[in-house]
């Protein structure tokens, strides 16, 4: 009996250390295979060619010559270019792109016919996460066949492949953008060389003593010279850089735009880095569960705090113009076209080249693993080419601005057709104030119950986390306009910017200073109004607090309304004076040339972020310090490449509006000097009778 169970005991044992050799032994050959060059990509094309798979004739043939010349050291680097699971699965890193620029740099004598193109394998696997890996594939292949390639070698697995064209063969479109671009560089540069010419030329004179200055200066204002000028990179450089501010201007409102942009940079530098290349879930999790990351989530406080900018400007400069004009009812009907066209000439050259470019040249910019078909370029730039004319009329925000030309633009769209009745509110404030803040209270009202009504109908949800609970349907896209860009819903900013306008030239026009209570109290408001903005709703956002139909409609009704009058309070305080050091900050004088290039920038950020995120060759492993130097750089080099786009695209069309709209005025002026010539003899000639009499009057 006892040699039974020893015997038992001893077949166990021995079973038990055979199964335990061959786990150990599996283990070591698969962590080899982590690390010898090629062998998990080798595997997979050798089991696709035994005679189960269906590939394309051309694609078989090239396959099997790899697989026959593997040990090559440059076939070799074919294989080993492929993306393999590595470390990180269980915790959710899904993308290993392997190595983009191995693979499009593959080079044998063996087979010097072997070109290579860049493609990525989406694998469904049941149980688990979704997985990407790269895929160096011949030319020959397609994705069909590289999807039978993974079917074969992973069981019970969906694959989908998508691969890079390789064609970067410039189009005609391309093309006649490169020539358009060139001709304004060509200008720019010849404007340049004519202003320092004529610099010289002036030196010159002045040195010399001579009177060729003033011939200088009426060949400089000739046609077409001075319009040529308009395009000179060296004035527009020193206007562009130059601290210099009108008199009049609100200094503090430069600091607010740098700090805005800023912020919108940071925003959109979130979402996309951790839509397209985060290979960390993990820490955008633990990201949103810190409360300083809520600021970076209120992705609507931006924007209305710029239609807040918007409305305030607009209303200050036209009062400010009223009152010297006061035209009457009649005059202000006949300035509207020509306020409405300098404003379409204002933004429209800079944002049409905008769209050019991102059309026709920004598929040629970059490349990389994550820079393929589809993307938000691709689909962008297609969408453009049918549906550009809406951006360029200022109406994309009203046809599925989900998926428009240039979607960051649907802000401009807003904000232009906010600027179509704003002069009516603003010239009601001119002739009562009563009637405007009366007309412009109406049209907030009105706005608030769009808002509450768009919300309630289409179940937008103010919390778009995952961890969110709601007791209804919560749809963020919407069926007809989307909550998010209907310009009825995103009025109210513009218009309690309308009545910070009027507060500020009028109190500004007094100059008036608040008692201290009084600001103080402003102060107070402000941060109690915008912090409960961003933290009120910190428990809905973490899924601590079930958010009903009424609390959702509350906050999107209420939210941005509250957010703008608060920073009303901070406008205000800081226009009189009165901000202490937060004004001294925000008007500090460096912020001058930022704000100039503020629209630039809104313009051009999104494809600098686009480049550096697509741009990406590995699936980052992000922690705070790193996404802290991905903003940082997303915001250096969109202000960067926001000088030559603003030099180049804005200030000289600016230029030429000024200049265009200065020889109306000087026209209509002659014409009426010359009408009234008669009057103005006879009112000189009146008064040189007065004079005559008063002399004789004193003599006496």
């Amino acid at each position: 009996m006892e040699y039974t169970t020893f015997t038992i005991k001893a077949v166990i044992l021995l079973v038990a250390l055979l199964l335990a050799r061959q786990e150990v032994s599996a283990t070591q050959s698969w962590v080899s295979s982590l690390y010898q060059p090629g062998v998990d990509s080798i595997e997979i094309v050798r089991s696709a060619l035994d005679g189960r798979s269906q590939l394309s004739y051309d694609c078989h043939k090239v396959l099997s010559q790899l697989l026959a010349n593997h040990t090559d050291p440059d076939v070799l680097q074919y294989f080993d270019s492929w993306g393999r699971v590595g470390s990180g699965r269980i915790v959710g890193h899904s993308r290993y792109p392997g190595n983009y620029d191995e693979c499009m740099h593959v080079k044998s004598s063996l087979l010097p016919q072997l070109k290579t193109k860049y493609c990525t394998a989406s694998l469904t696997i049941p149980g688990s996460t979704p997985l990407q890996l790269g895929v160096c594939s011949p030319q020959q292949c397609t994705p069909e066949d590289l999807s039978q390639i993974y079917n074969i070698s992973v069981n019970d697995t969906t694959v989908s492949v998508t691969c890079q064209s390789q064609d970067y063969k410039l189009p005609p479109g391309s093309i006649v953008t490169l020539t358009v671009v060139g001709l304004v560089i060509l200008i720019a540069v010849a404007a340049t060389v004519c202003e320092g010419i004529f610099q010289i030329l002036e030196s010159r004179s002045e040195s010399s003593g001579s009177d060729d200055s003033s011939s200088l200066s009426s060949m400089k204002n000739e046609f077409p010279l001075k319009y040529i000028l308009c395009f000179s990179l060296y004035t527009n450089t020193l206007k562009t850089l130059s601290t210099s501010q009108p008199p009049g201007a609100i200094g503090c409102l430069n600091g607010i735009r740098v700090f805005l942009m800023t912020w919108v940079i940071l925003i959109h530098s979130f979402i996309f880095n951790f839509m397209f290349i985060s290979d960390y879930p993990q820490l955008q999790t633990d990201l949103m569960s810190q409360p300083a990351t809520r600021v970076l989530l209120s992705l609507f406080l931006p924007i209305d705090s710029f239609f807040h900018l918007g409305g305030l400007l607009v209303t200050y400069h036209q009062l400010k113009s009223l009152a010297k004009t006061k035209p009457k009812v009649s005059s202000f009907f006949k300035s509207l076209p020509t306020l409405y066209l300098q404003r379409y000439i204002r933004l429209t050259p800079a944002y049409a080249f905008m769209i050019l470019i991102w059309t026709s040249l920004m598929w040629y910019a970059w490349d990389g693993p994550y820079w393929i078909i589809p993307n938000p370029v691709r689909t962008m730039a297609d969408t453009c080419v049918d549906k550009w004319y809406l951006n360029l009329l200022y109406v994309n925000n009203l046809f599925n601005p989900w998926f428009s030309c240039v979607g960051w633009s649907w802000y401009l769209a807003n904000d232009m057709q906010y600027f179509l009745i704003a002069p009516f509110i603003v010239y009601a404030f001119y002739k009562s104030p009563k009637i405007g803040t009366a007309v412009c209270s109406g049209t907030i009202l009105i706005s608030t119950m769009a808002s509450i009504g768009v919300s309630h109908q289409q179940g937008y949800p103010f919390v778009g986390e995952i961890s969110a609970i709601y007791t209804f349907k919560a749809n963020p896209y919407g069926e007809v306009l989307p909550f998010y860009f209907a310009p009825w819903v995103r009025y109210q900013p513009y218009g309690v910017g309308i009545l910070s306008g009027f507060a500020v030239w009028k109190l500004k026009d007094m100059k008036y200073k608040l008692p201290q209570k009084y600001n103080i109290l402003l102060w107070c408001a402000a941060t109690c109004l915008c912090v409960s903005v961003v933290y009120a709703p910190h428990a809905a956002f973490m899924g601590r607090h079930v958010i009903s139909m009424a609390e959702n409609d509350i906050y999107n009704g209420f939210a941005r309304l509250a957010w703008t009058v608060g920073a009303s309070c901070v406008v205000i305080s800081c226009s009189l004076g009165q901000g202490g050091w937060i004004n001294e900050f925000l008007s500090w004088r460096i912020f001058v040339p930022l704000g100039k290039l503020s629209y630039c920038v809104y313009l051009i950020h999104l494809p600098v972020i686009y480049i550096l995120a697509l741009g990406a060759r590995t699936g980052t492993y992000y922690s705070t310090l790193m996404f802290t130097k991905d903003v940082i750089a997303a915001i250096a080099f969109s202000y960067l490449m926001a000088i030559p786009f603003s030099l180049l695209f804005e200030v000289p069309f600016t230029n030429l509006n000024k200049l265009l709209n200065s020889t109306k005025p000087a026209a209509n002026k002659q014409v009426k000097d010359e009408h009234n010539n008669g009057e103005n003899c006879n009112a000189n000639q009146n008064h040189s009778e007065k004079e005559r009499l008063l002399t004789k009057k004193n003599l006496k």
